[in-house]
């Protein structure tokens, strides 16, 4: 996200030299496409046997706010693939989510930026309001004062990763262990939410085909749903991971260690990998597009943000009498 932000300010304060474009392309396009891909190998798939009953929250959450957003913004008047990253960053995990789905559904990169802006702003404030209205509020009552309950409503309504974890240890550090379990059900969502996207905004793109065809005579066949080959790759390599996780025993006794390969992938290569495309996409947002788009955006980041947390705060409360107490 920093990285995101910062490639922002650089390039609308100093002038990048022409001979950066062709590697600043690479990163935002290809490059990051393939380490999109490569996060699937440090996401396992088993993640779905061990989150328990925050399974069915994240879900909810994932699949309800991408829709509401896709719908709202259509309501205010923003376009579909701004709607579209708003909401993905909204359910998903914020700036991998709006880096990965961009690419798949021909985003600009200023829609990105501004998703992005929504998202951080947005999550911020989560990160405190959670905490806040836990301890202070009629909400730990709702919730049991189960602090296992308020980590699926903390995994399963706020956006980013770290905004999950400062949310979670602000209550007790003990608590963030479940949180990013169920946070982790909606990083595994990115493949197949940008699959979903792509197909919904194809669809989408076939109607409105279809309605301007009806007004003249040339036959229109519409357009390809195409598959987005990183996010297949990235659900693949989820289950080449949960393999290696379910036989690290194994791949141990014949001298590779998993584990430890896993660790420094998802803590220091893939994350530096990452950071680098996404400066790659922030060396080519424009500020002054940004602006042109308006307050509306930024309307539907907060009303999306707002119904995520309610809706994960409504499913946290129905599941409590299914969530063992943190002990």
């Amino acid at each position: 996200m920093w990285a995101f932000i910062l490639s922002i300010v650089v390039t609308n304060v100093v002038k990048l030299p022409d001979r950066l474009t062709a590697g600043i392309n690479f990163c935002a396009t290809d490059f990051l496409r393939a380490i999109i891909a490569t996060l699937g190998i440090v996401t396992s798939a088993l993640i779905w046997l061990q989150v328990g009953i925050g399974i069915v929250n994240a879900l909810i959450v994932v699949f309800f706010s991408y829709f509401f957003a896709l719908w709202f913004g259509g309501r205010l008047g923003i376009n579909n693939r701004l709607s579209t990253l708003i909401g993905v960053g909204t359910s998903i995990c914020g700036a991998s989510a709006i880096a990965a789905t961009g690419p798949a559904i021909g985003a600009k990169e200023e829609e990105m930026g501004l998703a992005l802006a929504c998202i951080t702003l947005f999550g911020l404030f989560a990160m405190f309001a959670y905490p806040f209205l836990y301890s202070y509020t009629v909400v730990s009552q709702w919730l049991g004062f189960n602090l296992n309950a308020y980590s699926i409503w903390s995994g399963s309504g706020i956006h980013e990763t770290a905004q999950v974890i400062a949310a979670a240890g602000a209550q007790d550090p003990r608590a963030i262990g479940s949180a990013l379990m169920v946070k982790s059900i909606r990083i595994f969502m990115i493949g197949p939410m940008i699959l979903l996207a792509t197909y919904v905004l194809s669809s989408i793109e076939k109607r409105e085909v279809g309605k301007s065809a009806s007004k003249v005579i040339l036959p229109i066949y519409g357009i390809a749903f195409i598959l987005p080959i990183y996010g297949i790759a990235f659900i693949v390599n989820s289950l080449l991971c949960a393999l290696l996780d379910a036989y690290a025993i194994q791949a141990r006794s014949v001298g590779f260690d998993w584990p430890v390969v896993k660790s420094v992938l998802s803590g220091t290569i893939l994350p530096f990998l990452l950071a680098t495309a996404f400066a790659g996409v922030g060396s080519k947002v424009r500020l002054a597009n940004i602006t042109k788009l308006g307050a509306r955006p930024f309307i539907v980041g907060a009303v999306t943000a707002v119904v995520a947390g309610l809706l994960a705060l409504i499913m946290a409360i129905i599941t409590v009498p299914f969530v063992p107490r943190l002990i």
